[in-house]
């Protein structure tokens, strides 16, 4: 049987945050924006804690930037995927390669591993940001928020 959880009045914050966008974000942004935009003050440290929580429960997903850091979205689908992610703006193009996802399982299988996973990042410049100076401007800015 699933487990319940409890959605507080915080957690609701931040997850109204992650819906009204579907890009990638710092939890950084995140806060940010909830300075921005909520009636409720929610810590940084709070905001960290509700996201890591949040994904725990897999109600918002989680995606290293290039330089590491992690970010978060709505959850939107279920089961193993990969992305190509927009350095700038943080929008993300979700795929899967099948290729890729036999030769890890003919891997794990010919040295006995077992409970296998992987993660496969690219990252690049979408469409959007690299052709508008103006747009990047604003994805840039979008991404800050």
């Amino acid at each position: 049987m699933a487990r319940r959880h409890r959605v507080t009045l915080r957690q609701r914050v931040v997850l109204d945050a992650l819906r009204r966008g579907d890009r990638f974000r710092s939890a950084q942004q995140l806060h940010t924006d909830l300075r921005l935009t909520s009636t409720i003050g929610i810590g940084l440290t709070s905001v960290y804690r509700i996201l890591h929580r949040l994904a725990d429960q897999q109600l918002v997903e989680t995606q290293h930037a290039e330089d590491g850091e992690l970010l978060y979205r709505i959850r939107d689908s279920c089961g193993h995927h990969h992305y190509l992610m927009c350095r700038i703006c943080g929008r993300a193009e979700q795929f899967t390669l099948d290729a890729v996802e036999q030769h890890a399982d003919l891997i794990a299988s010919q040295h006995r591993y077992r409970d296998v996973s992987h993660r496969l990042d690219l990252y690049g410049i979408c469409p959007r940001c690299a052709t508008e100076p103006e747009i990047t401007a604003q994805c840039r800015t979008d991404a800050n928020r």
